[in-house]
């Protein structure tokens, strides 16, 4: 998608007051993203995708709207399907995705940042969060799912990551190692560097939240340690990543519990 035409909302903009479009090249293939400069001096970011592509942005607009005054974000502006395309208006913020950035002296570490970061996402209370669609027994729920459907795929992807190990035995350890209702939090659902925005060596804003929720801390930290260490190649940054969030050691079962969900969600 990202290589066709700009698809404009016609009712949320008025094009004649748009003074400049610049593209944003990074996020999901099948979405596109652009900054929209207006005659007024000011600045918004238009995501859109094709209605037949996976997901919804009226997810990630309906949390932006609830995270609005809980959570350095983006804030929701508006929201449309036009012509085929989903639509959502967010106001821009200035910085630099955590993965460009680069600590000057006397700024915190690149881990530090992503922990304190994220012990703020961990510390927002979820008493009148209405979003779960990732936690726990539900991520569990698809993998079995996967596994009843999707048999001989599956069972291809446990042979090679988890040789000598049956579905049943994979689902065992994710019943035993499932974090408790006492122990869920607020998650961000897909806290990659990528989605953390920087500026002047300090977080401005958490982005990409049509994925946010309530799940277990360690939901975001597996992705985090992932993003890190498989995308980014920073894992030095993990110790500090630690430090930041505030703890000494990762817990690997609950590690391990995420890369089964990770790997059999296909």
């Amino acid at each position: 998608m990202k290589n066709e035409p700009l698809s404009l909302p016609s009712k949320l903009i008025n094009t004649e007051e748009i003074i400049k479009i610049t593209p944003i090249n990074q996020g999901r293939h099948y979405q596109t993203l652009n900054i929209l400069e207006l005659n007024n001096s000011q600045k918004y970011v238009l995501k859109a995708k094709s209605v037949e592509q996976p997901g919804s942005l009226y997810d990630e607009a309906a949390r932006l709207k609830w995270i609005e005054g809980r959570l350095p974000a983006p804030r929701f502006v508006d929201y449309q399907v036009d012509n085929g395309y989903e639509h959502l208006i967010m106001t821009f913020v200035e910085g630099c995705s955590a993965d460009q950035y680069e600590p000057e002296e006397g700024q915190k570490s690149l881990g530090y940042l992503l922990g304190e970061g994220l012990r703020t996402v961990h510390s927002i209370g979820i008493e009148d969060c209405c979003f779960n669609d990732f936690a726990p027994d539900k991520l569990i729920n698809m993998v079995k799912r996967n596994i009843q459907e999707r048999s001989d795929e599956v069972m291809e992807i446990i042979n090679r990551s988890f040789p000598n190990h049956t579905p049943e035995q994979l689902l065992d350890f994710l019943e035993k190692n499932k974090a408790s209702a006492d122990q869920l939090v607020f998650t961000h659902g897909d806290y990659g560097s990528a989605n953390i925005m920087i500026n002047h060596g300090e977080i401005t804003a958490f982005i990409d939240l049509g994925e946010a929720g309530v799940s277990d801390p360690y939901y975001d930290i597996y992705y985090l340690v992932k993003s890190l260490t498989y995308y980014n190649n920073r894992a030095e940054e993990v110790e500090n990543f630690k430090k930041g969030y505030g703890i000494q050691t990762l817990d690997e079962n609950k590690l391990k519990f995420h890369q089964i969900i990770d790997t059999l969600l296909l």
